[in-house]
């Protein structure tokens, strides 16, 4: 009996001893975290990303079974100590005392460190209690999204005590982000037999290692002793590691790794084209777009255009493929198609007149919304309409506009005041006989009369509400009269006078035909002088300097053939030498050809004067614009006679 109860005694003993470390484990597991945001900066990762990293972290933390403070509280902890001290909080003793204040009692810090094209994550679960670090973990892989993900993936399951996955030991191509044995822990008996390794890649130029030691470049050919070595063969990020277990004997052995691309190509184009494409938050151009060479793995694409909504999706590249991507975009504005009876009338859209649109008309590209359109035409009331434009529809405004009228009284006379009858057309359009009355538009009208001896035309306003009087001159030949033989009353509301303008007798006459005009030319001469000094035994023929200079005449119509003119002109070359030039040209009739007699005075402090003739002709070249070409020859003294050549253009004014 004594013995069994001493059995009975050691089993509990056992039993409990047994339960005390899964006691420990769920107490240690029911430690609640406090999660902080990674600390990146020393990465060239977006904030975004960062952002969307962070969520992912405390996801599979969350999914992997540790108990967490609420991420959004920890944040906002963070925030108001950033707006106390303008710090952040990075620093260890920084975050166990924010730990504290939100009822953790542990806290996860992590780091993120970029090196050339990797990242290495390093976090570390510290104790709030005793203040000391109680876990840490890191890994490393690519400084992408996907890479850093598959590190959060390690990191999370270091801490739960899982075992990394790793690749089988017969060859083939490595996943990106997956860890493999490389052969470091292989150690070969010793042995005397040795063999040639050839070693080859496609594509070449890969980096070899052997038994986890880089050897060089493919192709090799190397002389090792015989036994067992894994070759694995990498070439940057677009193509997968390639890994091969050789067993080698003295015969040799010949390795090939086939490395498979990492990356693939993408076509992306949507409807209308001209989108701005954005992966990861970068501008890489705009569709249609072709990218010939893209590392695989899931991209997030935004499409922006103007006038339409942004489409945000994600871009899949898988390897060695094309990934074919189209977007038809939705339009963030509508139409408004509007009609007016009559129509004719101007359109107001928010109180902005569309110039170019009259009605009937399509109003595109219209932000959605509430929006005002008004309709105005001359002997009409305004009229304004609210619609609602919806994003891709098409929205309609139709009103009727009321016409606003007032009296007009037409009847004609000769100029002896005679009074005739005769047919009237008003703007164009027979409407009786004089003398006539009737409600019109309140607007100018063109009133005509055609009488048995002469016709005659007026033109007369019409007040709103009111009454306009006209009495038509009409005169025996079929032309406008003067001004001096209108004669219009006009009455509003049948009592107040309102003022008439009859319409013009003829056009402005143009320039050409005015009674004076003005030529104005700007012009640049060159040419040779000669020096007939008698002091040398023969004359000398020189270059003469480039002068430019404007002239301006005055030319009297009853007086063609004569034109005075005065010019101003400067020598371009030193000496800047200004010339004083008053004088005649002396045109042959209305031919524009001429002849030029003029006074030359120099505006220096030695001045002289000199005379100048030459021939020239006008050429027109627009309504009243010319082409001068002219030859002219001076004299300046009987020893200096310079010859020149003017090129100017002009205007008449």
């Amino acid at each position: 009996m004594r013995n069994r109860a001493l059995r009975l005694y050691l089993c509990f003993v056992l039993c409990l001893a047994g339960a005390l470390p899964a006691v420990s484990a769920v107490a240690q597991s029911a430690d609640i975290i406090a999660v902080f945001d990674i600390e990146s900066s020393d990465t060239s990762l977006d904030e975004a990303t960062m952002t969307r990293l962070n969520n992912y972290m405390y996801g599979r933390l969350a999914s992997a079974g540790f108990k967490l403070t609420p991420q959004d509280q920890v944040r906002e902890r963070v925030v108001e100590l950033k707006r106390e001290s303008h710090k952040e909080c990075y620093d260890q003793s920084c975050q166990i005392e924010l730990g504290k204040t939100v009822a953790a009692q542990k806290s996860l810090s992590s780091r993120l460190i970029q090196i050339a094209d990797l990242c290495l994550l390093q976090s570390v679960i510290y104790d709030l209690r005793t203040e000391t670090s109680d876990k840490g973990a890191d890994a490393r892989g690519p400084c992408t999204a996907a890479g850093i993900m598959a590190s959060i993936d390690q990191v999370v399951a270091k801490f739960k005590g899982e075992p990394l996955t790793k690749v089988a030991a017969s060859g083939g191509r490595v996943e990106a982000g997956q860890v493999f044995d490389r052969g470091a822990d292989i150690v070969n008996e010793p042995t005397d037999e040795s063999g040639f390794l050839i070693i080859n890649s496609a594509p070449a130029g890969a980096t070899i290692s052997i038994n986890g030691k880089k050897v060089g470049q493919a192709p090799l050919h190397l002389e090792y002793p015989a036994g067992q070595y894994i070759v694995v063969a990498e070439l940057g990020r677009l193509y997968h590691p390639s890994r091969q277990a050789v067993s080698l004997t003295k015969q040799g052995a010949r390795v090939t790794l086939d490395l498979k691309p990492a990356f693939g190509s993408a076509k992306i184009t949507s409807s209308p084209p001209k989108a701005q494409v954005w992966l990861e938050g970068e501008l890489v151009g705009e569709t249609p777009l072709e990218i010939p060479q893209k590392l695989s793995g899931t991209y997030e694409l935004r499409l922006q255009l103007p006038d339409y909504l942004p489409s945000e999706s994600e871009l899949v590249i898988k390897d060695g493929q094309e990934s074919s991507h189209h977007k038809k975009l939705v339009s963030n504005w509508g139409q408004i198609y509007v009609t007016t009876d009559p129509p004719g009338a101007a359109v107001y859209l928010d109180d902005v007149l569309l110039e170019d649109k009259t009605t009937p008309c399509l109003l595109e590209r219209v932000k959605p919304g509430v929006h005002i359109v008004r309709f105005s035409l001359p002997g009409h009331g305004e009229r304004s309409e609210k619609t609602t434009v919806v994003r891709g529809e098409d929205a309609s405004v139709s009103t009727k506009l009321q016409p606003m009228l007032g009296r007009l009284v037409v009847t004609s006379s000769y100029p002896d005041g005679v009074v005739c009858e005769g047919s009237l057309k008003l703007d164009g359009k027979v409407v009786g006989q004089t003398p006539w009355l009737g409600d019109v538009l309140a607007v100018w009208h063109k009133v005509e009369v055609q009488c048995p001896n002469g016709w005659g035309s007026q033109q007369v306003v019409v007040p709103h509400n009111g009454r306009s009087e006209v009495n038509v001159p009409v005169f025996d030949r079929p032309s406008v009269p003067p001004k001096s033989a209108f004669k219009t009353t006009s009455r509003l509301n049948a009592d107040k006078p309102t003022s008439q303008e009859p319409e013009p007798a003829h056009d402005a006459p143009k320039p050409s035909e005015r009674p004076v005009t003005f030529p104005l030319s700007l012009s640049i001469t060159e040419g040779f002088y000669f020096n007939d000094d008698f002091s040398d035994s023969e004359p000398s023929i020189r270059r003469t300097k480039v002068q430019m200079g404007v002239d301006l005449g005055f030319k009297i119509k009853a007086v063609p053939w004569l034109v005075p003119t005065v010019g101003f002109w400067l020598q371009l070359e030193r000496p800047h030498i200004g010339t004083f030039r008053p004088g005649i040209q002396w045109y042959f009739g209305d031919f524009p050809m001429y002849v030029r007699t003029a006074m030359m005075v120099t505006l220096s402090s030695s001045p002289a004067v000199g005379f100048l003739t030459g021939a020239g002709i006008d050429i027109p070249l627009w309504r009243n614009g010319i082409y001068a070409l002219e030859l002219m020859l001076g004299v300046w003294s009987r020893f200096v006679w310079p010859f020149d050549v003017r090129i100017g253009f002009g205007h008449r004014f």
